[in-house]
């Protein structure tokens, strides 16, 4: 078992994470541009020097909110298709799919395609970050959509589909940044669920 924090660790592992709820709140509101460690930590109501002695550079509190948005993104979705009731075969597919897309749409995840801007910008900042977050995100919601669905992954179409859901819900995620497509979301994700749940295989 892991010893039990001191009132002093307890108290840091707060305010680091105050300052990366802070950072994700001016990532969305203002973009990478506009997100300083100082303006930060004024958002989280700490002082300058404590965030600097959790975050030294803008960068590295850029690096760890993203780190911890994809984590937090993560145990979500996990949490929700935990949730999810079983049935034959798996968990009903529209809800499944549904919970794939609303994850890449959220509102937090505005966030995320601040620093992926970033990243595709001339200067790649911050681009490795970015790829190998999603990566593993995307890699995550994968491994979900198989268990699942009771997917049979040596089935090369059934895996073909699987992947084409991860990318069409962030499709639909970039799509909600602009306008508010949710009506689109609702019907694009119906036409989708028909189509997995008629064109995968499962096991047994």
């Amino acid at each position: 078992m892991s010893p039990t924090p001191t009132p002093q660790q307890q108290r840091s592992r707060e305010t680091r994470r105050s300052l990366l709820d802070a950072a994700l709140t001016i990532l969305t509101r203002e973009g990478l541009r506009g997100t300083s460690v100082s303006a930060v930590a004024a958002e989280a109501g700490v002082s300058r020097g404590a965030a600097q002695h959790h975050f030294p550079t803008r960068d590295a509190l850029i690096e760890a909110t993203v780190t911890q948005f994809y984590a937090d993104l993560t145990q979500q979705l996990r949490t929700a298709v935990a949730q999810l009731p079983p049935g034959p075969g798996g968990a009903p597919v529209s809800d499944v799919v549904t919970l794939v897309v609303e994850s890449f749409s959220s509102g937090s995840f505005r966030a995320a395609l601040h620093v992926w801007s970033a990243a595709a910008g001339p200067e790649g900042e911050l681009r490795d970050l970015i790829v190998a977050a999603d990566t593993r995100f995307a890699r995550e919601v994968y491994q979900l959509l198989a268990i699942t669905l009771d997917a049979d992954l040596t089935d090369r179409h059934t895996r073909r589909l699987l992947r084409t859901t991860i990318d069409l819900a962030r499709g639909l995620g970039l799509g909600a940044v602009l306008v508010d497509n949710t009506e689109h979301r609702v019907t694009t994700t119906a036409t989708w669920t028909a189509i997995l749940d008629a064109g995968i295989t499962r096991n047994g």
